[in-house]
């Protein structure tokens, strides 16, 4: 199990080994429902001890505990992929402008006005390590992990990408709008969050897991290797 010495060093497009020892789960934005996540996994059996948990970003906002899942950062066997929620925070943070903190505050954030400054800045920073994308081999396969969706038409291109690239990895919506199916190239599934969906949705081999946890629907945690041996 690897622990979270070396989640401290910014990798912005992070690549986990293979978990020789455990399961792999993948879970839909948490926006502060610790407590619900708690139920799943022991739900789930989770070994703390040789499992992963892997998360599609926005851990917090909306719900309410977004301290609890802020401390999941800490747990060696917890990863996450960096999602809209967390760039406000980080955002709002650098620049402390009037403008992010209304855009921060109109999103949820309005639990960080009871926090002290110092700990919002620890959680800026803490935030500010975790990778835009995620890869990881599971059963054979090449898995990545993007919050809001992968808008390049190679997976390999996402060291390469641009600004507006990255905004549409944590905002865009297109995708699932336009009901793309065209494959990502490098990869055999992708992965992601953002948009709510009725039922976990795969269109091409992009994969949209979030149902909407803040708004009272199921929180999604997919068995990976499970899940890939259905397919």
């Amino acid at each position: 199990m690897e622990t979270n010495l070396h989640k401290s060093v910014f990798q912005p497009h992070l690549c986990l080994p293979e978990n020789q020892t455990g399961r792999d789960f993948l879970v839909s934005d948490l926006h502060g429902h610790r407590p619900r996540l708690d139920t799943a996994l022991l739900d789930l059996n989770f070994d703390f001890n040789r499992d992963r948990l892997i998360a599609v970003g926005d851990l917090i906002d909306r719900g309410p505990d977004s301290q609890g899942c802020l401390a999941l950062l800490q747990e060696p066997w917890f990863w996450s992929v960096r999602g809209n929620h967390e760039q406000m925070l980080i955002d709002t943070v650098r620049e402390q402008s009037d403008s992010l903190w209304r855009r921060w505050l109109l999103n949820g954030g309005g639990w960080a006005l009871d926090q002290p400054d110092i700990l919002i800045r620890d959680w800026a920073l803490d935030l500010a390590q975790l990778p835009l994308t995620l890869t990881l081999d599971c059963r054979g396969q090449t898995l990545g992990v993007c919050h809001a969706e992968y808008s390049g038409a190679d997976w390999g291109q996402r060291t390469a990408a641009s600004d507006q690239q990255v905004v549409e990895w944590l905002w865009g919506r297109s995708r699932l709008k336009l009901h793309n199916n065209l494959p990502i190239e490098g990869v055999d599934w992708v992965f992601s969050g953002h948009t709510v969906v009725p039922e976990v949705q795969i269109l091409g081999n992009s994969v949209f897991i979030e149902r909407g946890a803040y708004l009272d629907n199921p929180l999604t945690v997919i068995d990976l290797q499970q899940w890939l041996l259905e397919r």
